[in-house]
């Protein structure tokens, strides 16, 4: 376990789980777009990649019990507006995420909403906004964006609303011929340690991100962080719907 490279998403939502892993792993950060590629090539032995990608790859794919995933509002992926809703017009949509654009897109069907999504290479709301009225935006830039722009679709809540069931966005993999789940268990024990430490761990993400300590409490409560059996049931309905759609 010493030697197994660990994958993180450079993002605030990993924060809480990976603060009290313990330094004998080591650690990379990265994308999930990122992430994926370098699980696929070797690169790395175990990260949390998007639920599409192991969706994508399930042949070549083990997963594990750690997650990012929602029940309900999942903060860090919406779609922002320089107006006050959602019109016909169309999306940006960044490329660093495989899961949400393909939420976006189930979620718009479902809806009946006919809105073209325009793929940008900036990650960036601004950005977007620019080219086009809305934006889907994810991780910290979410985060960042909803401070500034109008929510117009938090995109766990849409799902939920659509499903009844918890959102899965990233879901911890290995190749098949990697048994990763000793660093699984150990950062499903970091993340309750975590926790039962909020005080501790919330301070450190304020000092570390600058965000409101009110608004950073709600977001690592809002978070599910463990594959149980809702978790499993909205991953399988997920795929279900990207089967029903073509996209899978």
């Amino acid at each position: 376990m010493v030697h197994l490279r660990i994958g993180k998403f450079g993002y605030l939502n990993n924060f809480l789980p990976y603060y009290f892993l313990n330094e004998s792993v080591e650690i990379m950060e990265a994308s999930p777009r990122k992430m994926s590629s370098m699980l696929l090539a070797g690169e790395i032995d175990y990260a949390p990649v998007p639920a599409f990608f192991y969706l994508s790859n399930r042949d070549r794919l083990r997963h594990y019990e750690f997650c990012v995933a929602s029940e309900g509002k999942v903060i860090s992926v919406v779609v922002v507006s320089k107006n006050k809703k959602l019109d016909d017009g169309p999306i940006a949509v960044t490329q660093d995420t495989v899961t949400s654009l393909n939420l976006l897109r189930i979620i718009l069907e479902e809806k009946g909403l006919k809105n073209k999504l325009i793929p940008m290479e900036t990650a960036k709301a601004f950005e977007m906004l620019e080219k086009c009225d809305h934006a889907l935006v994810i991780g910290d830039e979410a985060i960042k964006a909803r401070m500034i722009y109008r929510v117009v679709m938090d995109l766990g809540e849409e799902w939920y609303d659509l499903t009844s069931l918890p959102m899965v966005f990233g879901i911890s993999a290995s190749l098949k011929d990697v048994d990763a789940a000793a660093i699984d268990r150990k950062i499903l024990d970091a993340t309750e340690e975590g926790f039962k430490r909020f005080e501790e761990v919330v301070k450190a993400a304020e000092e570390s991100f600058r965000m409101p300590r009110e608004f950073l409490e709600e977001y690592f409560r809002t978070l599910r962080f463990r594959l149980g059996s809702r978790e499993r049931r909205g991953l399988d309905e997920f795929e279900k719907l990207c089967r029903d759609y073509g996209l899978l």
